[in-house]
């Protein structure tokens, strides 16, 4: 008997947060085929595109399908025997031919992979979300009408795969634990409390550090270098302008308004402010990342754009979204590689007109169980909104990440957030951290670091330490603390 063989089946369908038309070019260019034959394979349902592989090979391609946003799964070959008559049959086949009973259909279960230890986890999937396990014995090497444009040719079909399926996937990891994390949480919250908050600059450095530190990628983790020292000046200055304008608007609402205009004309310098010493302080294999964004596009991208959102009553917020992304990714840099994200502005429009659409579903059964069950409306609207988060924080997050590469490094990646399991995560967090009146929360910030460590990988054309660090500039923390203080988010 030869050593099991897998074969590899596309569903037809696309990873959550993918465009379907790039999906199919993407397919297309990689195996080297026809736009219009891929464009054919997606709409046929279960296809095996390629056989005898062993469980590397698979995963290998697996992976690779994954990362441009193809659903795919494994499927174990039946084995093949010799039945003594000089040809190989099938084994399912001889079992049947024996048995007198029909083929078996043989399925195989993705094998767990840096399983989540912290307190409430689920076992999880195959790293590649798009990887999942139909449990489907319909795909074939050719459909019914005989067409299989990958087969015809068998071995150039193989070489041309390999030769396309280029690049190295570097998963991410954490390794943090729940227990742990919380030590130092609830230090952290109680010496703020004990000197009026002074502390608050120390517990954000042992966050950011505990977090950073407990990251890997590709054998070394990530590191924050930030001083509490630097933060409390920026801290302190960005409180006493919030005290100031707090008082002015207090006694005379003009001098508040003025001082609120005016916080919104340096808004585009606190943002670049901001980015750039969070991501100055942050560094991986001893180099800093960067940002160069200008004030002008901060402007443009946190002023311009949602005031024209704003103008179309919000019809083209979603796009002022997309634009401070853009902003945010295209102007980050690893040493002196630069973040890119490819034009997908469509594409994540679309999300939230989906969204909108669910908002309407929900207010319309509201209204319906009005009348029917009274008390049932409440209910559905809290279901509604959370749903309605899930949904858009899932595809957001693949499209974004699976839309960004450094070109110059040869490095993308691959998202496979899914709604289910992040309902689940989400869902669990929330009523315990209320259930325990907020001391479930440090388990419930590992668990989301291990869930979104464990559906993110990298992928690299060559080796990772071709990059160099860039020369580091003096970067001061009061944009960044002036963002905190008037609870303004920034970044990705």
């Amino acid at each position: 008997m030869s050593d099991s063989s897998y074969s590899v089946v596309i569903s037809g369908d696309v990873v959550d947060g993918f465009d379907p038309a790039q999906v199919q070019r993407d397919f297309a260019q990689l195996f080297s085929i026809d736009d219009r034959v891929a464009e054919r394979l997606f709409g046929q349902g279960n296809r095996v595109i390629k056989k005898n592989l062993d469980e590397d090979g698979v995963n290998r391609y697996l992976a690779r399908l994954a990362q441009i946003g193809v659903v795919a799964f494994r499927r174990r070959q039946a084995p093949v025997v010799d039945d003594g008559t000089g040809r190989e049959l099938n084994h399912s086949a001889a079992t049947a031919s024996i048995a007198g009973t029909g083929p078996e259909q043989a399925t195989v279960q993705p094998t767990p992979d840096n399983q989540a230890d912290a307190p409430g986890s689920e076992p999880t999937s195959a790293p590649q979300a798009a990887v999942v396990d139909s449990g489907l014995g319909n795909a074939s090497a050719a459909d019914d009408d005989g067409y299989d444009p990958f087969y015809r040719d068998s071995d150039n079909a193989q070489s041309t795969a390999t030769q396309h399926v280029n690049g190295t996937p570097y998963p991410l990891s954490f390794h943090g634990q729940g227990r742990e994390y919380f030590r130092i949480w609830i230090v952290n919250l109680l010496l703020t409390i004990a000197t009026l908050g002074i502390y608050s600059a120390w517990a954000k450095v042992r966050n950011a550090q505990y977090f950073h530190g407990h990251t890997e990628l590709a054998g070394s983790r990530f590191a924050y270098l930030a001083k509490p020292l630097t933060i409390l000046k920026g801290r302190l200055i960005a409180v006493a302008v919030f005290v100031i304008y707090s008082l002015a608007s207090e006694f005379n609402p003009m001098i508040g308004a003025a001082m609120a205009l005016l916080f919104v004309i340096v808004l585009p310098w606190i943002v670049v402010r901001s980015l750039r010493f969070s991501r100055r302080m942050t560094a991986w294999r001893n180099i800093r990342f960067g940002f160069d964004g200008s004030v002008l596009d901060a402007a443009k991208a946190f002023i311009l754009w949602p005031l024209v959102g704003f103008l179309t009553f919000g019809l083209l917020m979603p796009l002022a979204l997309y634009k401070q992304m853009q902003f945010v990714i295209n102007n980050t840099r690893f040493g002196t590689s630069r973040f890119t994200l490819k034009p997908c502005g469509k594409a994540f429009y679309l999300i939230y007109a989906k969204a909108m659409l669910i908002i309407l579903v929900g207010v319309a059964l509201m209204f319906g169980l009005t009348v029917v069950l009274p008390g049932l409306p409440p209910f559905v609207i809290a279901v509604a909104y959370f749903y309605l988060y899930v949904f858009v924080a899932v595809r957001t997050n693949n499209l974004l990440f699976n839309q960004t590469e450094i070109a110059d490094a040869g490095v993308s990646f691959s998202s496979s957030w899914q709604d289910g399991s992040f309902f689940r995560l989400t869902l669990i967090n929330g009523v315990l951290t209320l259930c325990t009146l907020g001391l479930y929360l440090p388990w419930a910030l590992v668990r989301l670091a291990y869930y979104k460590a464990e559906h993110l990988e990298l992928w690299a054309e060559q080796d990772l330490d071709h990059f160099v660090a860039a020369q580091e500039q003096e970067i001061s923390a009061l944009g960044e603390e002036l963002g905190e203080v008037f609870d303004v988010e920034f970044g990705v």
